[in-house]
């Protein structure tokens, strides 16, 4: 008997969705088309099982590639450049939202197997404008940064575990904790919660990389920013939290960061909402090919579309 593991999906009630996993009985949000006999999922919108069964000889609303200009090419540090690409304007539009994430790969490279994921830096809706910061790290990227041309295919909206908890946080303190090159896709998340009428305080950690680009991005939201050693100003951290009463941390650093800063977080209260950068392998972006599989609370999770509990992932990591 197959086993029913109901997932949140970060494509749920997109016009992406329902998708491929939906198609082929897969989808991790519904139960029905899992083979349930009973409906079990908590989403409130359009029914996917519905969908599915009205549209099965249709094909799903896929992500494409689009080829795009690239505009600005800019060396940051040592083989870490900032592009700045010519999208197309509905594309932006659905990048905006905190977690986005896109595959880049170059424009003489037609196999999708040279596609990088980035995470979007920042959305220039005015002059069509998408910003990434990427590190050459290996072949994908090195053939990528070598084009004035790129496809980028998306929108992909995974790149944060905890969405619902920026959602929920209004006329709140929130505390910004950011260290090495996950910091990339801190200005978009800031804007997401300053729009929710919550006051941020920004944190970044200088025993990694710090990228001036992205912070002159942050401080143009006029947030203040300090630079801290988080195992030396935990006292720091801990005393901001609790004198400001803060009801959401976000950790924007690499997984054994974002575990320090739960440590954290937790020490003070477990019920602080807690949400952090998505670090995991993410190949198809899909989930069909299985390269993001995680195991938390002993089921196997889809982690570049499940919604996972920040908290919950950290746990279960070895």
């Amino acid at each position: 008997m197959k086993r029913i593991c109901i997932q949140p999906c970060a494509d749920c009630g997109s016009e992406y969705c329902p998708c491929h996993l939906a198609y082929s009985g897969d989808c991790i949000q519904c139960s029905l088309i899992q083979g349930s006999k009973t409906c079990d999922c908590i989403w409130q919108g359009v029914c996917i099982y519905n969908e599915v069964q009205h549209n099965k000889n249709m094909k799903c609303n896929e992500k494409i590639d689009v080829l795009c200009d690239v505009s600005k090419k800019k060396e940051l540090l040592t083989d870490v450049y900032l592009l700045e690409i010519k999208t197309p304007r509905k594309l932006l539009e659905q990048l905006i939202n905190p977690g986005s994430y896109i595959l880049l790969r170059g424009k003489n490279e037609l196999d999708s197997k040279y596609n990088v994921p980035i995470s979007v830096m920042d959305i220039d809706l005015e002059n069509e404008l998408l910003k990434v910061i990427i590190k050459e790290v290996g072949h994908k990227t090195k053939t990528l940064l070598n084009f004035d041309k790129v496809w980028v295919r998306g929108p992909y909206l995974n790149g944060v575990l905890g969405l619902k908890e920026f959602k929920l946080t209004n006329n709140s303190n929130v505390a910004v904790i950011l260290s090495g090159l996950s910091q990339v896709n801190a200005p978009k998340i800031i804007k997401y919660i300053l729009k929710n009428n919550n006051n941020v305080e920004v944190f970044v950690d200088t025993r990694r990389t710090i990228l001036d680009e992205v912070i002159e991005r942050i401080k143009e939201l006029n947030v203040n920013i300090h630079f801290i050693n988080i195992k030396e100003d935990e006292d720091l951290i801990k005393d901001y939290i609790v004198r400001n009463n803060v009801e959401l941390v976000y950790s924007g650093g690499f997984n054994s960061f974002n575990r320090e800063t739960m440590k954290l977080v937790d020490s003070i209260d477990e019920n602080i909402r807690f949400a952090i950068a998505n670090n995991n392998l993410i190949v198809c972006g899909e989930g069909i090919c299985g390269g993001c599989t995680v195991i938390v609370n002993g089921k196997r999770m889809k982690s570049c579309k499940a919604q996972i509990d920040g908290r919950d992932y950290l746990k279960s990591l070895k």
